[in-house]
């Protein structure tokens, strides 16, 4: 069963970082797990940084950055009343994204808590890049979560889980079926279908059977709902807001298959757009934690 043992949270030590982390370590708590705060310095990937040829410069910068960033972390575990014996301090150097990829892949993380709102964003109307680039290349499965003012408490009672009925969109199942046995809270299974079908209804007949992706699925309650849009997108966060819903769990990718190189535009939407988190999954090695039903054929 999926559980958040063990969540990486990336900080640039802006504000807008902290409601990631706020709801990492809500998540961490339920699991009695532990969480890593990781701060990247990509000094020495800018241009001043890259051609700094004296050594002794780049150790004693490092030397700052180092010491700058663990004052940081010991303030926002007192902030957010972190368990010290439970947060582990990373601190890195290089590319954000490729150090924050990299560091999940090596520790085998059950998540990656990131803010929208910082970490190279450039845009409200954008994911930030940095953000974008670890939902699109991380295997990790990554949560989302655009900043809030004030501060939401969060719970979860609700969760949506979008499929188009691929293989590749229902890989977020047996995440969403665990999170909801885990807070007890109903499971939402949608579709959207074109506005050309004419009886949406009959679908519902067309869900994935539960029990195929969690042996434990009938200790939840599912609801199936079928919705007709021009863009998926504009169903989901309907659905999500309407039905408020506190966490949408969804895959990067559907019917259209596994492009590495591009996140899916309706995920990228729904990551965008709603104010709940949104954890995503990538990529079907996550068959290693459900080997029932994704078997190497």
């Amino acid at each position: 069963m999926y559980t958040f043992k063990s969540i990486l949270c990336p900080t640039d030590f802006s504000d807008a970082s902290l409601d990631a982390l706020r709801f990492a370590a809500f998540a961490a708590h339920s699991s009695h797990g532990k969480l890593t705060l990781l701060y990247v310095d990509e000094y020495e990937k800018t241009a001043v940084g890259f051609f700094e040829d004296d050594q002794e410069r780049r150790k004693e910068h490092r030397r700052r950055a180092e010491a700058f960033a663990y004052e940081r972390f010991d303030i926002i575990i007192k902030f957010l009343r972190l368990k010290p014996e439970h947060t582990r301090k990373v601190v890195r150097f290089g590319t954000a994204y490729i150090e924050i990829i990299n560091e999940a892949e090596k520790s085998n993380y059950d998540a990656i808590a990131l803010s929208t709102g910082g970490l190279g964003n450039s845009s409200p109307h954008l994911l930030g890049r940095t953000a974008e680039r670890i939902v699109r290349l991380c295997r990790t499965p990554v949560i989302t979560l655009r900043p809030q003012e004030p501060p939401t408490q969060f719970k979860i009672s609700t969760v949506l889980c979008p499929t188009d009925f691929s293989e590749y969109s229902n890989y977020s199942l047996p995440y969403a079926i665990s999170i909801a046995r885990k807070f007890e809270a109903k499971l939402i299974m949608l579709h959207v279908t074109s506005l050309d079908v004419q009886h949406p209804e009959l679908l519902l007949s067309k869900f994935p059977d539960p029990h195929n992706y969690h042996e434990l699925a009938d200790e939840i309650t599912i609801e199936r709902l079928v919705g007709k849009d021009i863009e998926p997108e504009n169903t989901i966060v309907r659905v999500a807001e309407e039905e408020q819903v506190d966490m949408i769990v969804i895959g990067t990718h559907g019917a259209r298959g596994m492009r590495r190189v591009q996140i899916g535009t309706a995920t990228e939407e729904v990551v965008r757009r709603v104010m709940m988190p949104v954890l995503t999954i990538t990529h079907p090695v996550h068959k290693i934690l459900f080997p029932r039903r994704f078997m190497e054929e």
